[in-house]
């Protein structure tokens, strides 16, 4: 691939991610309403496991606690941050479960957009060829900056894996996610989100002798660890 094609082709999926990073990268600015929740830093720590409770394949059963409000914004970034989501029906599924009724309209408006830019474009015509695709969140740590137990506030900062094994070359983007939760029907939902991208941390390691398209083979070949206990 020539050099300008190759960056004309990021630079599509980079603004298609402006659109479409609903948590993980987190790009879309929602309307985030003020709250009066006061501060539990005691309770920051190791986010809770879920109890099994699942909603369109996502966990939804998390304790009515800081720390379970933590552990569902991580389960839902990584919710958002796959392939399927390229799919209609599967990004109005996964909204629908994790969004509050009043927020989820507007939640998936934003993102519509730049799911069907994605879709459009190298990524997702990968996806449709059968290329292996790299798309996923993996939050790195929390802040709970308000709690309640109707209402969290949880700051994240992450990064979002996107390439596939031929047209676009894997690259991670690193964002801070405020992700306000509201405890509906026995659990938390997404009841707005704002965020941007970084800070992102100056890269320490040069490509290995595989090359950078190796990633997508290697993280198809792993598991991603759950929150510990």
């Amino acid at each position: 691939m020539r050099p300008r094609e190759k960056g004309r082709r990021r630079l599509i999926v980079t603004r298609a991610l402006v659109l479409l990073g609903v948590l993980g990268v987190g790009l879309v600015i929602g309307r985030t309403g003020s709250t009066t929740a006061h501060k539990k830093p005691s309770e920051a720590g190791v986010p809770q496991r879920p109890s099994g409770r699942t909603r369109a394949g996502i966990p939804v059963g998390f304790a009515d606690t800081a720390k379970g409000a933590a552990a569902a914004v991580a389960a839902y970034q990584r919710a958002f941050a796959s392939p399927s989501i390229l799919r209609p029906s599967v990004m109005r599924e996964r909204i629908e479960a994790v969004a509050t009724p009043d927020y989820a309209p507007q939640m998936l408006a934003a993102n519509t957009p730049g799911r069907e830019r994605i879709a459009a474009g190298p990524i997702g015509i990968g996806v449709g060829a059968g290329l292996q695709t790299l798309y996923a969140a993996v939050p790195i740590g929390y802040e709970v900056e308000a709690f309640t137990p109707s209402r969290a506030q949880i700051l994240t900062w992450g990064f979002t894996l996107l390439g596939n094994s031929s047209a676009v070359e894997p690259v991670a983007y690193f964002g801070l996610t405020h992700t306000e939760l509201s405890w509906v029907d026995g659990t938390w939902r997404i009841a707005a989100t704002r965020a941007g991208f970084g800070p992102t941390p100056r890269l320490a390691t040069d490509p290995g002798p595989l090359g950078p398209y190796d990633v997508v083979g290697l993280a198809a070949r792993l598991t991603s660890y759950e929150p510990a206990a």
